[in-house]
């Protein structure tokens, strides 16, 4: 299936039942480079990827199942550099990059879990600003073993919400020495991967609120799903393992850091589409808000559930045109940067590259995880695109 090079229109239609309704779960995204298909699905190597991961995790929680872990593989396998993917069978170094990155992946989603659980208790804000900052602390090498974590009052005080959370923080720990005794990542290299990394979990309460109330703010809500998504966390450990290290010159460029900011959006509006059955599910089972745009763009504006996917779709598609014409545009004229140095110039290219390559393969990827049974199917259909906006 060769869509590299089409301009196309990834449409799809299923009807949930959404409680005592039906409602219909159909659009388009737009599919233009860098997005890309691949027509084949390597499960022998989830399969490998999934056992090593559940292997390491079972050591601390004997409970874990493969089958959680392999969702959490597949979005690892799907969110990295090609090279990874197609190379990590017969090379070990891109099979080690996988592990690790498969295994911060499993844990960021596990956290994520715990934090969410205690949405709407007066202890949310504390929790998820203490596990932010202890996620900081292990990922800037504040510990260098197990025992010192523990010791920590940041450790007690998780604990004594959640045991499960002392024991991914554990793991996570585990994570933090690989990342800096088998790929050299020094303190200052790993600041920007450290700080992303809390931000998840702390900017998950807004000055305070223990509920997604701040959410019904359009604008709030994505600034925060910048943070909250843990896509620029997890583009920052992909950098890293590449042996990327982005300066602040580069960093403060108007043109990067936009750049990132799309980077990250794309997926988590992905994700918000195809995850929207699984976690209305969760609104009936738990009666808690889910932080999904769709969700709260009907509770902000009353609008239907078909609303409200229409402009979410029409988000992503602006921002994916968006991202695609920056990307095509820098590549042909370098020129734009001369405030960089040749040095500069070079880890722009590398470091942009990486995060179309992070996007690339993101919507087949979410389609393929168990975490979402979302069972939808994808039609390609050419399109003319106008300026920012598309059109049949």
């Amino acid at each position: 299936m060769a869509l590299q090079g089409n301009m196309l229109h990834a449409a799809f239609a299923k009807t949930l039942d959404l409680g005592s309704k039906s409602v219909d779960l159909k659009g388009k995204f737009l599919f233009c480079w860098p997005y890309i298909w691949e027509d084949t699905v390597n499960w022998e190597n989830i399969q490998m990827l999934t056992r090593t991961v559940t292997d390491w995790v079972q050591t601390c929680l004997p409970d874990t199942t493969s089958e959680r872990v392999q969702s959490h593989v597949v979005f690892a396998l799907y969110h990295c550099p090609s090279t990874w993917r197609h190379t990590c069978s017969k090379d070990q170094r891109s099979y080690d990059k996988l592990v690790l990155y498969s295994k911060i992946m499993h844990l960021y989603y596990e956290i994520d879990d715990t934090t969410e659980e205690e949405e709407g208790n007066a202890h949310h804000a504390p929790y998820v600003k203490s596990v932010g900052a202890m996620v900081t602390k292990i990922l800037q090498y504040d510990f260098k073993t197990q025992e010192e974590l523990k010791r920590d009052k940041l450790y007690g005080s998780i604990t004594q919400i959640s045991k499960l959370a002392g024991s991914l923080m554990e793991l996570l720990n585990d994570c933090a020495m690989d990342l800096k005794e088998h790929f050299g990542v020094t303190k200052d290299m790993g600041q920007y991967f450290s700080r992303q990394s809390g931000y998840i979990y702390s900017m998950q309460s807004w000055c305070g609120v223990n509920n997604q109330q701040h959410y019904l703010n359009p604008y709030t809500q994505y600034h925060l799903r910048q943070f909250t998504g843990g896509i620029c966390a997890l583009q920052e450990i992909v950098f890293l393992l590449e042996g990327i290290h982005v300066p602040r010159s580069v960093r403060d460029n108007p043109f990067w850091a936009r750049c990132l900011e799309v980077a990250g959006f794309l997926p988590t509006r992905v994700n918000d589409i195809i995850s929207v059955e699984k976690e209305w599910k969760q609104v009936k089972q738990f009666g808690k808000a889910v932080d999904n745009v769709v969700f709260h763009y009907m509770d902000a504006t009353n609008c239907t559930f078909e609303q409200a996917v229409t402009r979410g779709l029409g988000e992503h598609n602006l921002a994916l045109k968006e991202f695609h014409d920056f990307l095509k545009y820098f590549k042909n004229n370098p020129k734009m940067l001369e405030e960089l140095t040749e040095e500069e110039k070079d880890i722009f290219a590398r470091s942009t590259s990486v995060m179309a390559e992070y996007v690339s393969c993101g919507i087949q990827g979410q389609l393929l995880m168990r975490r979402y049974n979302s069972g939808l199917k994808l039609s390609f259909e050419s399109c003319i695109v106008y300026g920012l906006g598309s059109q049949d």
